[in-house]
């Protein structure tokens, strides 16, 4: 097994890019289980993401997240777009992102791997889909990955 303690237990900050706030509740309190997550920062439009993960306005001290969550169907920019920057820019393309949606188009699902995202993930519908979520993603993205040194 290859430990992913890169970290060497500091916790892993995780963004999570969400509009619906049905969804924002269950996935907070499923990371709060996990033993590896130190922070879940949530923002709630694709403006507000593209300020936070080009470090603007508000947020020009934020931490740079270890993994990114995101929702394609944002309010204002949408979640295509910040795919792509994330993705094309030099200081973040490394960060991990898992597509979280409730749509499984195939031409959606083609279009964000395109851009390469990492995982694309359908949204779970209950509080216990959602811990089940958290726990696979505990295993295997914060403990048997390695993720990259933040920059």
């Amino acid at each position: 097994m290859v430990e992913g303690s890169s970290r060497e237990g500091k916790g892993y900050d995780i963004l999570l890019i969400e509009s619906d706030p049905d969804s924002i509740s269950p996935f907070i309190d499923s990371f709060k289980m996990t033993k590896v997550t130190n922070r879940v920062t949530t923002v709630s439009s694709g403006d507000e993401a593209f300020n936070f993960i080009n470090r603007c306005d508000a947020y020009e001290d934020a931490s740079r997240p270890d993994l990114v969550f995101l929702d394609l169907h944002l309010p204002s920019t949408d979640g295509l777009e910040i795919l792509a920057e994330i993705k094309n820019h030099t200081e973040l393309k490394r960060i991990p992102v898992i597509v979280l949606t409730r749509s499984d188009e195939a031409e959606e699902v083609a279009q964000t791997y395109d851009l390469h995202a990492n995982a694309y993930v359908r949204k779970p519908e209950s509080p216990e889909r959602f811990e089940r979520l958290a726990q696979a993603i505990e295993d295997f993205w914060l403990d048997h990955v390695i993720l990259p040194p933040k920059k």
